[in-house]
């Protein structure tokens, strides 16, 4: 596991950005293949799981066994994952809400900030999410997950077209990247902190067969340099983020 000690981290970031990457050593960053329960499918379609107990075990102060909150989350009584089609954003928003009031008593924010479909409750009306507050939103008391959407690019009609999706887990940032724990297993099986250089669509639509498209692609973030993208995707863009507090 590759941890930097508290020395090597002074030297290598200005205080300045201290509070931004004060956590990113300390919350796990497990890889969905390795879950390996009966009826896990080898944790294929588990990235949502995954991403979220990243945080929640850190939250709780590192008394939570990971492998058997995974499992808890998978369940039709949290995210109701799918084997074949994965986690979708309701799921995140349900599941995360349940195990929040049972580990911790309640919660003070669970909103969600994307164009995907997404109970009114938790809604905040952002369709693009906000780079600023992704970016202050990591501490002991509070947590995000990235829903990032696979896409391929029609130059000549200007659009993304979407291919499929994959949680991860953000866990700070600095003035340049975003600072995220990927669960899949293309991102390596060993601890790492990807350093994920960002931009921001300028024009062009994100197309699909998802409800919520198509919609104008300016203003959503493309995560580029740093970041594992699927195998037959073009790019990597922020669909959307779910965002608690404790």
């Amino acid at each position: 596991m590759k941890i930097y000690t508290r020395v090597m981290f002074l030297l290598l970031f200005p205080v300045s950005a201290l509070a931004d990457l004060a956590y990113i050593n300390q919350i796990a960053d497990f890889t969905q293949t390795d879950v390996s329960f009966a009826g896990s499918g080898n944790g294929q379609q588990f990235c949502a799981p995954v991403a979220v107990s990243n945080s929640l075990v850190w939250l709780s102060g590192n008394e939570l066994e990971q492998v058997e909150l995974i499992s808890t989350l998978a369940t039709r009584a949290y995210m109701n994952t799918s084997l074949n089609n994965g986690t979708g954003t309701t799921g995140v928003l349900r599941g995360v809400d349940k195990i929040s009031n049972e580990l911790f008593g309640g919660y003070a924010v669970l909103e969600y900030q994307g164009w995907r479909k997404h109970p009114s409750q938790y809604s905040t009306g952002i369709k693009r999410p906000d780079v600023t507050r992704l970016k202050s939103t990591i501490s002991n008391r509070s947590a995000a997950w990235l829903n990032v959407g696979w896409y391929r690019y029609d130059k000549k009609r200007n659009e993304y077209q979407r291919l499929g999706g994959h949680w991860v887990t953000l866990v700070g940032s600095d003035t340049d990247h975003l600072v995220l724990h990927d669960p899949a297993p293309r991102a390596g099986k060993s601890f790492s902190n990807e350093f994920v250089e960002f931009r921001i669509i300028e024009d062009g639509r994100l197309v699909g067969n998802k409800v919520g498209l198509p919609v104008q692609a300016k203003g959503f973030l493309i995560l580029g340099k740093g970041f594992h993208i699927k195998k037959g995707a073009d790019y990597a863009i922020l669909d959307g983020v779910v965002f608690l507090e404790l």
